[in-house]
């Protein structure tokens, strides 16, 4: 019981790294291991494992705060409520604090729809693993509306997280007793991600409206995350100096990283344009005409929009991330570096940022070559 991390670090050989003691590092987000409840039945008490944060402090103040919890619940008792139904639990989840903030926050409003058609007929309670599982080979074969396709893995997988992670703050609150949707097996997840070369790149940008040649642009040439780029503010943006500070605030894995832009003529241009273009006080540095902020979604149609009339396959604003790593990979930069910049934590993750195109392909062909034939 406690905090700790899971995964061991690995060089780019798939080797553990070690530290002086010869024992394998560790890496990744934080872990607490607390107190959940005592089984009625033989009065032993039960722990939980929750990855937690990517900050050490934050994982400790987070185990503490679950222990207290359970410590309150020990002392004053919490009855379960077995007449709530599966939606209304959903809502209550969805309207908690914690889940308001969450990034994801608009999405999980449209995750939800499928589990409350499932099961909307089911008090909270009485939903049980087998119908969880039924219910996820029942959404391969189910044809989104948005896509015309079955739904895919990576999709189902964030729907049963989700409620998952709904059941859990449940539980916590003393409304149910029980996970269904824990330790369920998930899909594997196809990665998604496209390499976009140069010239497409090249291809797409004149049909995209000047604010977002910049946003893309920047996008393409920093590999920052979408809402990194649409959230980046004025005061985190060094001009004298070159660099783009983003705090942990900033960042998805919650520690600062720093981009540097002007060994890069053209980005830091771009970069300067948008600093100097503003209107409104909007302190955000790039914004619409009208100086309001980017919106999420709809630089993604339009992205999509220019895709199209480029005659370049249909790339996703990410991809500009994917292309980014790769593009630096090629470059000679070495991985190490690359996930300082991007702010991968992990191999796993790098990898699936990068892309092994022809260009690298044949290249690596070409050196095994010249090593078969150096003695002949």
């Amino acid at each position: 019981m406690g905090v700790f991390q899971r995964y061991i670090k690995k060089d780019k050989n798939g080797n553990a790294v070690l530290d002086k003691k010869g024992k394998p590092k560790k890496e990744g987000p934080w872990f607490a291991q607390y107190p959940h409840e005592r089984d009625p039945k033989t009065g032993k008490i039960k722990y939980r494992t929750e990855k937690v944060s990517f900050s050490k402090k934050k994982a400790e103040q987070f185990f503490r705060t679950k222990s207290d919890k359970f410590q309150e619940v020990e002392q004053f008792g919490v009855q379960p409520n077995t007449d709530m139904s599966f939606e209304e639990l959903v809502n209550w989840g969805l309207d908690q604090e914690v889940m308001k903030i969450k990034a994801s926050a608009a999405d999980d409003r449209v995750r939800v729809v499928n589990l409350v058609k499932e099961f909307e007929n089911h008090k909270a309670a009485q939903i049980t693993p087998l119908m969880v599982d039924n219910f996820r080979i029942k959404m391969t074969k189910t044809i989104s509306s948005s896509t015309g396709r079955p739904y895919s893995g990576t999709t189902i997988n964030k729907m049963v997280s989700l409620a998952r992670r709904i059941y859990y703050l449940g539980m916590d609150a003393g409304i149910v007793k029980s996970n269904p949707f824990a330790r369920r097996g998930v899909f594997k997840e196809e990665a998604k991600g496209k390499y976009i070369p140069e010239s497409d790149f090249r291809a797409i940008l004149p049909f995209l409206p000047l604010y977002l040649q910049a946003f893309v642009t920047a996008a393409y040439m920093t590999g920052m995350r979408r809402g990194e780029l649409i959230d980046l503010t004025c005061d985190r943006v060094n001009i004298a100096e070159g660099f783009i500070d983003l705090t942990p605030e900033d960042t998805k894995t919650e520690e600062h990283r720093r981009i540097y832009f002007n060994s890069i003529p053209e980005l830091k241009n771009v970069i300067t344009a948008a600093m100097n273009g503003h209107r409104n006080g909007n302190n955000y540095v790039f914004t619409k005409p009208d100086g309001s902020q980017v919106p999420k979604w709809y630089i993604q149609r339009l992205f999509k929009k220019a895709c199209k009339k480029a005659g370049v396959p249909d790339y996703r604003i990410h991809d500009l991330r994917h292309s980014f790593n790769t593009n630096m990979l090629k470059a000679g930069v070495s991985q190490t570096v690359i996930m300082k910049l991007t702010g991968h934590k992990t191999n796993e993750m790098f990898l699936r940022y990068s892309h092994l195109d022809k260009e690298q392909g044949e290249a690596a062909m070409g050196k095994l070559d010249q090593f078969l034939t150096a003695d002949d």
